[in-house]
C-alpha cells in the first residue's frame, strides 16, 4: 500500500494546500478528501449496481411472485402451499437484504484506504480539544476530524443523489425497485 499510497501523495495533499493558513488547510483538506471518499465509494456501488441489476430485478420479481401466491393461499386456506411459498419468498427476501448490505458495505471502501493515507501523512499530530474526556483523553487525530466530515457528507449525498446527473439515473432505477415491492401483498390488505 505504501507505493500507493506515495503516488497519490502529490494529488492527495494538493487538497490541503488549497489556502495558505494550515489549520484551515487541514480542515478544508479533510472535508474535500471525505468529500472524494464519499463520491468514489458511491461511483463504485453504482457500477456494482448496474453490473448485477438483471440479477437483483430478478430477485425483485421472485420475491413478489412468491410472497403474493403465499398470501394468496393463506387467505384460501391452503397451509401447505402457503408453507412452500412463504418458504421461497424468505429466501428471495434473504438474498436481496445481504446484497443491500454487501453495496452499502462496498460504498465504504475509500474511507479506509484514504485513512492510511492520512495515516502516512498526519499520524504524528493530535488536535487539542476543550474538555478532556476520560477515554480520549484531551488530544484527538485526524480521525475525529475525517469521520465526522464522511458522515456529514455521506447523509448529505444521499439527500441530494436524485439531483446528481450521473446519480439521478442509479435512483431513479432503485426508486422502480421500491416500487416493485409495493406490489407485495399484505395480510391486512382487504
Amino acid at each position: 500500500m505504501g507505493k500507493i499510497y506515495l503516488f497519490l501523495d502529490p494529488y492527495l495533499i494538493t487538497l490541503y494546500r488549497l489556502v495558505k493558513d494550515p489549520i484551515i488547510g487541514f480542515f478544508l483538506g479533510t472535508f474535500l478528501l471525505a468529500t472524494t471518499a464519499v463520491i468514489i465509494g458511491q461511483f463504485s456501488i453504482s457500477l456494482a449496481f448496474l453490473v448485477n441489476r438483471r440479477y437483483v430485478e430478478k430477485l425483485n420479481s421472485q420475491l413478489v411472485y412468491w410472497n403474493n401466491l403465499s398470501v394468496d393461499a393463506l387467505k384460501k386456506g391452503d397451509k401447505e402451499t402457503y408453507k412452500n411459498a412463504n418458504n421461497e419468498a424468505n429466501q428471495f427476501f434473504g438474498k436481496l437484504f445481504f446484497l443491500s448490505i454487501a453495496y452499502s458495505a462496498a460504498s465504504l471502501w475509500p474511507a479506509p484506504f484514504l485513512l492510511g493515507w492520512m495515516q502516512m501523512r498526519f499520524g504524528l499530530i493530535e488536535f487539542p480539544i476543550p474538555f478532556p474526556l476520560p477515554v480520549i483523553g484531551s488530544n484527538v487525530s485526524y480521525t475525529a476530524i475525517f469521520i465526522p466530515f464522511f458522515i456529514i457528507v455521506y447523509l448529505t449525498f444521499q439527500k441530494l443523489q436524485s439531483h446528481l446527473p450521473y446519480f439521478r439515473k442509479i435512483h431513479a432505477i432503485l426508486e422502480s425497485y421500491e416500487n416493485e415491492k409495493a406490489k407485495l401483498k399484505s395480510l391486512t390488505a382487504r
